[in-house]
């Protein structure tokens, strides 16, 4: 089928004329902007597939590449009800005529609150292995997360049972899905109420010093989260009918999906880099910086070791590709404010002050604690 399909564009164009609406038919300016999300998905999916292959290289496996694989599928789940939601492309004779489906289990609970619960979940490992010296594991730790998958669960069976008209129902003269306003409300109410908790646990964890920029990253995540969610809840609200017009659903599709790309790749981006194309040395100026960051206590690090005495670096993926970067020993607790101030990844750390792990410190790694 030709895109667009100017027969099915002018009869919308009719019908909201007669409503006395104002609509721009779908272009190749809608066209554009799929094709061009299409493809940085794509490479997405490339960049988490070599993530995923890389994982137990240390300063990628400290990233949470499981985490981050499910931001990115969360993030494909929003572009795709995007599409239909925002009126990108004709619903008429597809499976985008469910709108229950793509535009609210889809977009909104699998992509929206999803992002949302992934940078809230990351937030709250940080916040509890940091702050509360706690592992980031067990029925503690998950219980907030059994409880917003479970809200998430309850608030889309109800709505699945709903009539079409009180919740997302089809308009096939104008070819576009349209929210009850109630439901719309109970639905941003919603995600903003776990919204919120990610900016409050953003803020108990503002004073944590880390090597790895775990805060400054999250702070970033929880801007994007802000910042999406505003714009949207302003269109949705001000603007009701923009998906009908070009210069505000354009705009919405591309702010919605840069600012969750710019979210995964603060994260994954400068490890996943120098991975590919300095592996040994980043490695080396990555522990580097565990030592000068003072962080050698949280493993059994002994100061005291000379350079000469320390066993390659390299050892360090070959004999233990299990070990993660935040444990806790029994004998050797860690303690954030025991921490110098941050220092990103070894940057500006001559390579004759590298230095490598003695292997007498390896049993650090037991990892009863980790973040994920």
């Amino acid at each position: 089928m030709a895109f667009p399909n100017v027969e099915l564009e002018n009869q919308r164009m009719e019908t909201a004329a007669a409503l006395g609406l104002s609509l721009d038919p779908r272009n190749q300016g809608d066209l554009a902007v799929v094709i061009v999300l299409t493809i940085i998905y794509g490479l997405d999916l490339i960049a988490i597939i070599l993530l995923l292959w890389n994982r137990k290289y240390p300063p990628i496996k400290s990233k949470g590449p499981y985490m981050m694989s499910c931001l990115f599928v969360c993030s494909a789940f929003w572009f795709i009800g995007d599409l239909q939601v925002n009126g990108h492309v004709p619903l008429a004779n597809s499976v985008f005529t469910n709108c229950r489906g793509f535009g609210f289990w889809v977009r909104v609970l699998l992509g929206i609150c999803g992002v949302c619960g992934v940078v809230a979940l990351r937030t709250y490992a940080i916040y509890h292995v940091f702050q509360l010296n706690l592992p980031s594991r067990g029925l503690r730790f998950y219980l907030p997360l059994l409880f917003y998958i479970a809200c998430i669960l309850v608030f889309g069976i109800v709505a699945s049972v709903l009539s079409p008209s009180v919740s997302a129902e089809y308009i096939a003269p104008l070819d576009i899905c349209r929210l009850d306003e109630p439901f719309k409300i109970a639905i941003f109410v919603f995600v903003w109420i776990a919204s919120l908790f990610v900016g409050i646990v953003n803020w108990k964890i503002r004073h944590i010093r880390s090597s790895f920029n775990e805060s400054r990253e999250m702070l970033i995540g929880c801007l994007v989260v802000f910042v999406v969610l505003t714009f949207n809840t302003c269109m949705q609200f001000i603007h009701q009918n923009y998906p009908l017009q070009r210069k505000y659903r354009i705009p919405s599709t591309i702010l919605d999906h840069i600012c969750c790309n710019a979210l995964l790749w603060v994260i994954i981006g400068k490890p996943l880099f120098l991975c590919l194309f300095k592996r040994q040395k980043y490695l080396q100026q990555w522990v580097a910086t565990l030592r000068s960051d003072g962080l050698q206590r949280a493993y059994e690090i002994d100061s005291s070791h000379s350079a000469e005495t320390l066993q390659p670096v390299a050892k360090l993926q070959k004999e233990y590709p299990l070990g993660f970067f935040y444990a806790e020993s029994p004998q050797n607790s860690y303690r954030p404010e025991s921490m110098a101030p941050w220092n990103s990844y070894g940057d500006g750390i001559p390579e004759s002050q590298l230095v490598s792990w003695p292997q007498a410190s390896y049993n650090a790694f037991d990892a009863d604690r980790r973040l994920i």
